[in-house]
Order: C-alpha cells, then sequence, then structure tokens
C-alpha cells in the first residue's frame, strides 16, 4: 500500500504506454510479437553487412520498440531491458532508443545505468525540455540533488504549468533542507493541480516536523480525502495526535497506518509509543520490538549501486 510518493512522476517513455489490459486475444500479441522479432532478424542481418544503413537503424529500433512494449505489457521487464539493450548495439546514438533505454532502467532501479545512458542522449538532444525532466528524475533517484535541481528548473523554465515538476523541484529543495522553498513549489503544484494528495502530504510533513501540528493534521486530512488509505499521511497523522498527547485519536490512525503500510517502521514505532500511553504494555512492546526489526531490514538493503548495463558498443 501507498505510504508516499518522494519523487515527480516517471517521464513518458517514447514507445508508448506500459501496456493496460485491451480485451485482445492472446494469440494476437504472440502473432504481433513474432512478427516484429523476424523483422528485426532482418534489420540486424542488414546491419551486420552495413551498419550505417539508416533504413535498417530505423527499422531495428521500430521493431525493439514494440517487443519491449509487449514484454512489459506482460510484466516482463527484465525481457523488455535486454530487448532495448540488444537494439542499443546496433544503434547506441539514436535519441529515442536511448530515452526508452533510461527509463526502462529508472523503473528498475538501476540508477547508475540509466544515469550513464541519458548522459549519452542529452549529449545528443542539451535543450530537449522531455530529456531534461528524465535526467532530473534519475539524479533524484540518485541524490545528486544539485544536479537533479539544475534540470528541473530547466525543464519548468520550458514547461512552468507542470504541476508533477514542481513536486518534485519542492522535493529536490526539501531534501536540500530549504524548507520555505519547498513549500512555496509544494503550494504552486498545488495551484496548478488541486486535485492530488502528494504536494499536501509533503506541506504535512514539513509541518510535522516543524511542531505545527494543526497544520500538519489539515494537510494530511486533505491528503486521506483522496487516498484514504495513504500510509504516510495516516502515520503522519497519528504522530501529530501523538504530539498533542490525544492518544485515543493516535492510536485510531496509527492501526489504520499499519494496516496500509505494514513495512513503514514508524507506524509501528509511534504506535508502540502510543500504546504504551494507553498502558498497555505488552501490545506496545511487540509494535516497537516489529519496528526495529523494518528498521534493520531496510539497512540491509540499502542501494549496492551495482552496474548492470556494460558500455554501449558498435556490433
Amino acid at each position: 500500500m501507498e505510504k508516499a510518493d518522494d519523487k515527480p512522476k516517471a517521464p513518458a517513455r517514447a514507445f508508448g504506454p506500459s501496456g493496460e489490459p485491451s480485451g485482445m486475444p492472446q494469440s494476437y500479441y504472440d502473432d504481433i510479437k513474432s512478427k516484429f522479432a523476424e523483422a528485426r532478424d532482418v534489420f540486424e542481418a542488414e546491419l551486420d553487412a552495413d551498419s550505417a544503413n539508416a533504413g535498417a537503424l530505423a527499422g531495428e529500433v521500430a521493431a525493439s520498440e514494440q517487443l519491449a512494449l509487449e514484454a512489459r505489457r506482460n510484466g516482463q521487464s527484465d525481457d523488455a531491458l535486454r530487448i532495448l539493450l540488444r537494439a542499443r548495439a546496433y544503434a547506441p546514438k539514436d535519441p529515442r532508443l536511448l530515452y526508452d533505454l533510461g527509463i526502462q532502467e529508472d523503473e528498475m532501479h538501476l540508477f547508475q545505468d540509466a544515469d550513464r545512458t541519458l548522459a549519452t542522449l542529452e549529449e545528443l538532444r542539451p535543450d530537449d525540455p522531455q530529456v531534461k525532466y528524465a535526467v532530473a528524475h534519475v539524479k533524484l533517484d540518485l541524490g545528486q540533488l544539485a544536479a537533479a535541481k539544475e534540470r528541473m528548473q530547466a525543464y519548468l523554465t520550458a514547461q512552468p504549468s507542470d504541476a508533477s515538476a514542481h513536486f518534485g523541484l519542492g522535493r529536490i529543495y526539501q531534501l536540500e533542507l530549504d524548507v520555505e522553498s519547498a513549500q512555496a513549489e509544494f503550494r504552486r503544484s498545488i495551484e496548478l493541480q488541486p486535485v492530488q494528495t502528494e504536494a499536501y502530504y509533503q506541506l504535512g510533513d514539513i509541518a510535522l516536523g516543524q511542531g505545527e501540528f494543526a497544520a500538519a493534521i489539515a494537510n494530511f486530512s486533505k491528503t486521506l480525502e483522496r487516498n484514504p488509505q495513504h500510509g504516510g499521511a495516516l502515520a503522519g497523522t497519528g504522530q501529530a495526535y501523538f504530539k498533542l498527547k490525544q492518544y485515543t485519536q493516535a492510536e485510531q490512525f496509527l492501526e489504520r497506518a499499519v494496516v496500509a503500510a505494514p513495512d513503514y517502521e514508524k507506524s509501528h514505532y509511534y504506535l508502540g509509543l502510543t500504546l504504551a500511553r494507553l498502558g498497555r504494555k505488552e501490545d506496545s512492546e511487540r509494535e516497537l520490538a516489529l519496528a526495529t526489526k523494518l528498521a534493520d531490514e531496510a539497512g540491509k538493503k540499502a542501494r549496492s549501486g551495482l552496474r548492470l548495463n556494460p558500455p554501449a558498443t558498435n556490433p
């Protein structure tokens, strides 16, 4: 269940949506896949003979994009990645292919690979706003805040009415501890798109950190109006009530939080503290022990930074 998004929406992918159910029989997709695979083999044979064949390069990219789309439609992210990497061996400087590959890598949390792929794309398309947005997204994933901010600001110069980008810039400011700038960006995001959850959530989280508990509850309430199972907002509301010493209300929200986001250790921690205040010692100890366990597990899952994507080479 949702806890809280901490970054802007993912960049749009060039080769189309991830593949919602369409009602077509599986045999239809199997036939299409077979035809694109056969076409790709033909294009690759031509490229093996002449690597500069423009028509074959375009065909290789187009066929590979469709095969990757089909793999994603079937939930086969690894296959989609392999397809795009195979195509990149033939078309290492194709902007459309590099864009799709970078986003695929980012979605699979191969952040170092995505960063390298999109760096090549940025060299080819230095002024493309969508490229700036994609790079900002990856830089934020990598914790490279200055680089993420630079790209997001450049994107917003070209697309000033993008609510998600203002939210993303707000998150960057928030991570830089520039609270006033973060609040301004979150409020701008809400002005542009009033019906949302995450900008309200982040404003609530800032208020909570500043000890403004009534303001925190008000903003979390806006989040919960649209998403009643938002684990972060439920936990934040419970924490705010705990700080206000309103333990019965705190328990109500924290109990909902541990159901909505069972792996969110802060919910269990504050529920444990709340239960202790309510005189339920055994229940309190159980929740505090679970919070400690979850915190330890989270530490073990720290990003390894492994590179799974070899450097691009010509065939």
